[in-house]
């Protein structure tokens, strides 16, 4: 398995069944990465994370054979200040992922219960639109992730006035750094993702 990170929430994940593009992006200051993939899964209808544009050949995501789809909601008011989210878990070359998508809720124990032990949590640590880099953690501690991948935060470039790494990296005992594209490895715990920037 190859995951592609393209900056914010946006990444390309390649198998050996099938590709999946998350959230690719549109005004966020980022390079806006066009991929070719076989499916495309929008968390949610904002402009940071709708841009299916980008990616050229995929079906939008349905529930079924590899797909499950869990409602959430972008804010901690059930969805009354940003609307709602939906967290994606997909199965890919025997792996369980999760991707969390804008997910704002402070804790919800459905949503732990439905994504305990999965192997690859993709999560947003940023804040101020997403949960912050503490709520992670307590999601990550409750879910039992064999990996994590952060996302939605504050990158070089970006126009989105959200927090950067450091807020989530220092309340991590160890954690390693990965060049994307980033063949998946069991062995890492938390691998932070540097941003593809260029044409691939």
């Amino acid at each position: 398995m190859i995951i592609n990170y393209f900056g914010h929430s946006y990444f390309l994940v390649q198998g050996k069944n099938y590709s999946i593009a998350l959230d690719p992006f549109k005004n966020v200051g980022l390079h806006e990465q066009k991929v070719e993939a076989d499916y495309v899964f929008c968390s949610h209808n904002h402009f940071d994370h709708n841009n299916v544009s980008l990616v050229s050949g995929a079906k939008t995501v349905k529930e079924g054979k590899y797909f499950t789809i869990i409602k959430g909601c972008h804010d901690n008011s059930g969805g009354s200040l940003r609307g709602q989210n939906n967290i994606l878990l997909f199965e890919l070359d025997g792996k369980k992922l999760c991707f969390f998508g804008d997910e704002g809720e402070t804790f919800n124990e459905e949503i732990v219960n439905k994504c305990s032990r999965v192997d690859v949590l993709f999560i947003p640590i940023g804040s101020v639109y997403t949960i912050d880099a503490l709520t992670a953690l307590n999601y990550i501690n409750a879910i039992k992730p064999k990996m994590v991948i952060p996302m939605h935060y504050k990158v070089k470039g970006s126009k989105i006035d959200i927090n950067g790494i450091e807020t989530f990296t220092k309340l991590l005992d160890e954690y390693s750094v990965k060049n994307s594209p980033y063949k998946y490895c069991k062995e890492d715990k938390v691998v932070i993702l540097n941003p593809q920037t260029m044409e691939v």
